[in-house]
This record gives structure tokens, sequence and C-alpha cells, in this order.
């Protein structure tokens, strides 16, 4: 049975793809802008273009568009953390649109960082006990090598959600290029699994630092979602399922119309009733 739009659920679609749209560009997320883009220039109505380019129009003003109220950083500190970064975003975007992606990271991120203590290597098959309590049975971390006695910490300078993630997701993509790098270098099929993205456990620890902090502190509930994300393709990429799973059912709860998002839980949901899935 086919749906039946007013004209406002389709202006709240329309806004909600036009913020989709540009949040995605911004964050460098290029894939999922174009959907967001493509599946809003679908729904402008054609009674909006002069078809015939031949037939008199009359050139007027056009109306005050109306204001997108999801295009604003709803949330006052956030917004004044984006306007402080303003010009050092707009050098490191530069810079990840030319994928100098180790340079992007470092307009946010100081090199004076301390490394997390964590292994590179390949998650251990065996289960270890989870670093986050769990109800029911435990799962395994998704990276070995980390020391129980060291405290979660959140490594990163005060920035904005909006520059952490493209900084981090720069990391992300530093690590996977220098992978693929590695892959090329391999002489023999027998060293294939040794190529790892180096990035993913120091990355996997940050960001667990960071949700842990914000959660002791009571302003979880102000995420945007999109750090979410990224930390839920850190942790499948660390062969986490379930944890990624939780974590980006939390990101698509925050951004429904993040393309992304949904295309890495297409894998993971059993049915569509998982997306509800207490988070």
């Amino acid at each position: 049975m086919a749906a039946n739009f007013t004209e406002d659920n389709i202006k709240e679609l329309k806004y909600r793809l036009e913020d989709a749209a540009i949040k995605c560009s911004e964050r460098c997320l290029y894939q999922s802008a174009k959907w967001a883009a493509e599946m809003l220039d679908s729904i402008i109505p054609i009674d909006n273009y002069d078809t015939d380019p031949d037939s008199p129009m009359d050139i007027t003003d056009p109306p005050p568009s109306p204001v997108n109220p999801y295009l604003r950083t709803q949330d006052a500190h956030e917004a004044a953390l984006e306007a402080q970064e303003a010009h050092k975003y707009l050098l490191a975007k530069s810079y990840f649109d030319t994928r100098e992606y180790d340079r992007c990271a470092s307009v946010f991120l100081p090199s004076s960082i301390p490394p997390i203590p964590l292994s590179t290597s390949l998650p251990n098959p065996k289960p270890k006990p989870s670093l986050t309590p769990q109800k029911g049975k435990s799962k395994a971390s998704p990276y070995v090598g980390v020391k129980e006695n060291i405290a979660i910490r959140n490594p990163y300078p005060k920035l904005s959600q909006k520059s952490l993630f493209l900084a981090l997701y720069a990391k992300y993509l530093a690590g996977e290029k220098r992978k693929n790098e590695e892959t090329e270098m391999v002489l023999g099929p027998a060293d294939g699994g040794a190529t790892v993205n180096r990035e993913l456990p120091d990355l996997a620890r940050g960001l667990e630092g960071w949700f842990t902090e914000r959660s002791e502190k009571g302003v979880d509930d102000r995420n945007h979602g999109w750090l979410e994300y990224l930390y839920g393709i850190i942790l499948l990429k660390g062969r986490n399922e379930e944890e990624a799973k939780k974590w980006l059912v939390k990101s698509v709860h925050l951004n429904p119309f993040h393309w992304g998002a949904w295309q890495e839980l297409n894998d993971l949901l059993g049915s569509t009733e998982d997306v509800g899935l207490p988070i």
C-alpha cells in the first residue's frame, strides 16, 4: 500500500536529506553525501523548473527559502567550538580532499599525544574479558594486548565532535592507505595475513576513553552520532561484530539518513526489528 505524504511530510524529508547531504559532505563521507543529495533532488517538484527553454517567463525574485532547522548546531557548546575551529577545519579538510590524511589529522591532534600501548596484531580468536561491562556472556575485546591496569581515558584535546571526527577518520584512512601499500609489497601468500591497519588499536582505545568520559560527565545525550559510526566501523574491522552493531545502531538512531551507517548494518542485522535494539 502506497504511503500518503502530506506537504509537511515532504518538507520534513527535504530538510532531513539536505541536512544529511551537507553534514556528510563536511565530514568527507562522500558516498553518503551523494546518496542524500540524489534523494533530495528526486523529490523536488518538477513544476519548480521551466522545461521549455523557448517559453516566455517572467523573472521575479524568488520567495525567501525557509530555514532548515536541522542545519543549525543545536548544542551551544559545540557551536562555539566549531566557530573557534572554523579556519583550522578548512585547512584540515583541504588536506583530506587531497588525500593527505596524516596532515589532516595533525591539524587537530598534536603529535605529542602519547601512544596507547595496544598490540597491532590481528584479533585473537580466543575470547578475552571485555573492557566494557556486558549483560550475560562476556564478549572478547576487539583488540589484544590491552593492559588491564591501564585506566580508560580520553587522550584527545578539547575539540568539537565535528573536528574530532574528521581527524580520527583521517587517521583511520591513513592506516588503511599504509595497509594497502604494505599489501602491495607482500611477496607470497603466506604473508597475506600480516598486513593490518596499525591505527585501529589506538583509535579503538581512544574512542572508548572519549565515550567513557562523556558518560561520566553526563553529556553523552549530546553526542551527534558521527563518532558512534566511526567507532562501529573500527570495531567491525576488529571483528567485534556485536559491539559494532550496537554502536552503529546508536549512530542511525541519531542520524537516520546516514546511508553509510545503514550499509554497514546491512549484513549485521537479522531483521528490521533489530534496529530497535536497546542502546
